[in-house]
């Protein structure tokens, strides 16, 4: 408040008021001459600057010490300037000391009131820039900078209509009247008037084509530096790394020949704020004038600007009058040459096509600099700088948030503010327009907003402010393309992921491979997609609603409909092919395809089917759902079907059990009784994994009627299995024996990991009977199983195992050396579930050989891994493990603190092992 009213004198009560407000403390006052006794002490001359003058205090400062004494001098020398120029300079240099709101972060009336007349003088001044830089016949130049104002303070009718002047003398009449309309509403909805009787007016006259609108008095430009660049955004923050690399080049190559450097990037990126905030930043360094155009490369209602006309513009930015100004390209691109030449000039070339279309405009001085941005990479400009431009990170998001509505409001909605920056997929255009929406808007919470983003079928129209809009924005690329490449980008919107590959993209459009790749490479090159890795692409969440936006509006429902079965055929094809590499011998009925794809990934080994996989599991779990909400349940059960044994390897148990349930609804939507019992002998196993026992117990004991019911042996002998397996966790092993039985002498119609799970858990209950000779027999015939099928990771479970039967029978030392064979095998497991369930095993091997050092790390490595995939009957086996060793060892308590956790699980999931552990616990209490 002092240096608000600098110089004069600020009564302690209206420090008060202005510091708390209508209800200020007891103490207030006396605070206040506290705080004004520790700045004293604290400001270098204290005393000097802060002086007591009557009841209150005056801060004694010169207009040059702060920034509003600095604005305020800046504008008085624009009133007093002789020319045009001397008022562009002076105004452009008070408004460069505004960084964004005045006094953000502090709240009460008085501050408020001090802030309102803060901005009416800020806009004011923009007002006064605006006004003599159009009648120096800067028209086109000065439509971003106005429409950025305009969007800040949407009722002011003098930034509107110098606005619609601005784009009527650049040819553009249509947008004029369009901006006046947006205008006319905006004032009725909100205020409930019309527009003041000047705007009316010019609305009027663009109407009529005055001629006399068109007139500009133009200043002697030959001798005004040209200084062409829009208004710098206050509020940029971010892309640090990029203006390092742009600094270093500028410095780094200044003296040495002409600079470029081409930013390219997605609509709404931000490359044209990066360059214009670059532009400001380096203008020093480049004296003799700073140029701009904006070639239109994709303008709504505009061709791209051709060189000539291009040149035209900054030969009158040089000070060229148009009379003078030739009428071939040839000719206006020797005289931009010679009008350069040997001179410090900086040109920011906005919104360019391609490389052909800036050629001509690159000007004849060697020791200047030329900022391009573009959708597309540049190719053909020696010697360029080139930066791509992504969506920046969450944090640089929220500090633009941050920036455009202040900390206080951001500051009572945090994870709001965070959604608000998902939610726009962080694109710059798309938080801009938002955090504009929720400014002009403040009885919006920024939840309110979020909320209504996540409403996929109008995100795209909540986007939207004045003249820009999101939609429009991305809508200028896909407009440009030809009709073939407008098809295949629709048909992306069908797709239910936001990754793919060009495979699943040839069948979707039903082209050949090539084409679609060729597709994608060009919808690449104007930033329609990203590339990921080699042929496979992925859509920012924003393209990917336009993309089902339009879909919706243009393809008919039945080429839609034609156009997800293809695809999702396409995925159960090649889904099922690479299951087929993960499992040797797999047994699956085969799926009917009404469109067969031409063409499949060339998956050769086991490690090419893992790899598609990582790749591919997003889409396919995608898949899913979206063939779950079209009913296509023949395909949910299928796609389920063929992702179970990769599911399974990574040990993504949350995944298959959602994938299975799903299955199962679809299942008994088709009234198919083998796909059922199909799907429910898959979903025992996500019950098991959770320790569900019972309710995977429920799950195979139905398959297993439906099995009989059909007739079907592999599906029989499989649920056989799964309930021998769950007796064996409730310790009826002699209940069991008869069930693994009947699983392995048809062990050979599953497949061969299968038949060796079957051949373990037989082992497992022959062992718990006593029945060692049986079990070592059983296992012999595992191991010849697991050499066969070329997986190391089988043959190490088989010994661990193995090792298990050996500790029990008393045979320690032959235990020892199996279960370090196994653990040798085991590094080359993927899976954390069995690796889990193994070294358990291995643990209590080497506890019972007195091995409690190894012992406890096998337990806590087991721990670690089971608890990674939520298998709980192995974390309660581990917990149990260690609580044995810290047992011997005399750690009571830590022994303690594991067994009563072991025991919870125990219990819970209904298994004899508690009691083993009741008494343990009972033992160190």
């Amino acid at each position: 408040m002092l240096l608000l009213e600098r110089n004069r004198a600020v009564m302690v009560e209206r420090l008060v008021e202005a510091a708390w407000g209508e209800q200020p403390p007891m103490t207030a006052a006396t605070q206040v001459r506290k705080i004004v006794a520790d700045l004293r002490r604290r400001l270098p001359g204290g005393a000097g600057l802060i002086v007591t003058d009557g009841a209150g205090y005056r801060a004694v400062v010169q207009d040059t010490q702060t920034d509003l004494g600095l604005f305020d001098l800046r504008v008085r020398q624009a009133r007093e300037a002789e020319d045009a120029a001397g008022v562009i300079e002076h105004l452009t240099a008070a408004l460069s000391l505004w960084r964004g709101p005045a006094l953000a972060g502090i709240d009460s009336p008085v501050v408020r009131a001090a802030v309102a007349v803060l901005d009416e003088r800020r806009i004011a001044a923009a007002d006064q820039l605006m006004e003599t830089r159009l009648e120096l016949g800067a028209a086109r130049e000065l439509v971003a900078d106005l429409r950025a104002l305009l969007d800040e303070h949407p009722l002011r009718e003098t930034t509107r209509g110098q606005l619609m002047l601005a784009l009527y003398r650049s040819g553009r009449q249509a947008d004029a009247l369009r901006v006046y309309e947006e205008g006319r509403r905006l004032l009725a909805d909100e205020l409930g008037i019309d527009p003041g009787p000047e705007l009316m007016q010019l609305h009027e006259r663009i109407l009529r084509n005055e001629p006399e609108l068109d007139t500009a008095v133009h200043a002697p430009q030959e001798t005004a530096v040209p200084q062409a660049l829009p208004y710098d955004m206050t509020d940029f923050v971010g892309r640090v790394d990029e203006q390092r690399r742009i600094s270093e080049f500028v410095g780094g190559r200044a003296g040495r020949g002409l600079m470029i450097v081409a930013v390219d990037g997605m609509a709404g990126v931000g490359k044209t704020s990066l360059l214009v905030h670059m532009a400001h930043r380096l203008a020093d360094g480049f004296p003799d004038g700073q140029f701009y155009v904006d070639l239109l490369g994709y303008a709504v209602d505009r061709k791209p600007m051709d060189p000539v006309e291009a040149l035209g513009t900054v030969l009158r930015q040089a000070g060229v009058p148009r009379d003078q100004l030739p009428d071939d390209l040839s000719a206006r691109a020797v005289l931009w040459r010679m009008r350069t030449a040997g001179r410090r000039i900086m040109v920011l070339l906005d919104n360019v096509v391609d490389s052909a279309q800036v050629r001509a405009l690159l000007p004849g001085s060697s020791d200047g600099l030329v900022m391009i941005t573009s959708r597309s990479r540049l190719t053909g400009l020696d010697g360029t700088l080139s930066l791509s431009l992504a969506p920046p990170p969450e944090e640089e998001g929220l500090e633009l948030v941050l920036g455009i509505l202040g900390d206080d409001r951001v500051a009572r909605e945090p994870e709001a503010a965070r959604d608000l920056v998902t939610a726009c997929d962080r694109l710059p255009l798309a938080i801009r327009i938002a955090c504009t929406r929720l400014h002009n808007r403040e009885r919006w919470t920024i939840r309110y907003l979020v909320d209504r983003l996540r409403d996929e079928e109008r995100k795209m129209s909540e986007l939207a402010v004045g003249d820009r809009s999101v939609a429009a924005a991305i809508g200028l690329s896909y407009d440009a393309l030809e009709p073939g490449h407008q098809r295949v980008f629709r048909l992306l919107g069908l797709v239910p992921a936001t990754e793919v590959d060009v495979h699943a993209v040839a069948a979707l459009a039903d082209m050949a491979l090539g084409r679609a790749e060729s597709v994608l490479e060009d919808l690449l090159d104007v930033r329609l997609v990203v590339q990921l890795a080699q042929g496979r692409y992925g859509l920012h969440d924003l393209v990917h609603s336009l993309a089902r936006s339009l879909v919706g509006r243009v393809e008919p429902p039945g080429l839609r409909t034609m156009a997800v079965h293809r695809l999702l055929d396409y995925q159960l094809c090649a889904a099922g092919a690479a299951a087929d590499l993960l499992v040797h011998r797999r047994a699956r009925p085969r799926p009917r395809y009404l469109y067969p794809p031409a063409q499949l990934p060339r998956l050769r080994t086991r490690n090419d089917a893992v790899t598609w996989f990582d790749a591919e599991c997003g889409g396919l779990l995608a898949a899913v759902r979206g063939a779950a909400a079209d009913e296509l349940h023949e395909h949910v059960c299928h796609l389920s079907e063929a992702l179970h044994p990769y599911l399974r390897l990574r040990g993504r148990m949350t995944d298959m059990l959602w994938v299975h349930e799903q299955a199962l609804e679809s299942a008994r939507a088709t009234g198919d009784r083998t796909l059922e019992g199909r799907v429910l002998h898959r979903l025992a196993t996500p019950h098991w994994h959770f320790g569900r026992l019972g309710q995977a117990r429920e799950c195979a004991d139905q398959a297993l009627a439906i099995a009989v019911e059909d007739g079907d042996v592999v599906l029989r002998r499989a649920a056989e299995a799964a309930i021998g397996k769950l007796l064996n966790e409730f310790g009826r092993f002699t209940e069991a024996l008869p069930y693994h039985r009947a699983a392995a002498e048809d062990g050979h119609r599953l497949d061969v990991s299968c038949e060796v799970a079957v051949l373990v858990d037989y082992a497992s209950a022959q062992a718990a009977v006593h029945d060692f000779t049986a079990a070592r027999l059983t296992l012999d015939s595992a191991l010849r199983l697991a050499k066969d099928s070329a997986s190391p990771g089988d043959e190490g479970i088989v010994l661990a195992r193995y090792a298990d039967v050996c500790r029990r029978e008393g045979s320690l030392d032959e235990a020892g050396e199996l279960g370090s064979y196994a653990s040798a095998l085991l590094r080359y497991l993927a899976n954390q579930a069995q690796a889990a369930w193994a070294a358990n095993l291995i643990g209590r091997v080497h506890y019972d050989r007195g091995e409690l050092d190894v012992a406890l790390e096998r337990h806590d490595r087991a721990r670690r891994l089971a608890e990674d995939t939520g298998f709980r009957v192995e974390i309660a086996r581990a917990l149990d493990g260690a609580a044995r060793v810290l047992a011997d060892r005399s750690d009571t308590g830590g022994a303690a603190e594991r067994w009563r956790i072991a025991l919870r699980h125990f219990e819970e999931m209904g298994v004899p092992e508690a009691a083993v552990v009741r008494q343990g616990l009972a033992a160190v209490s």
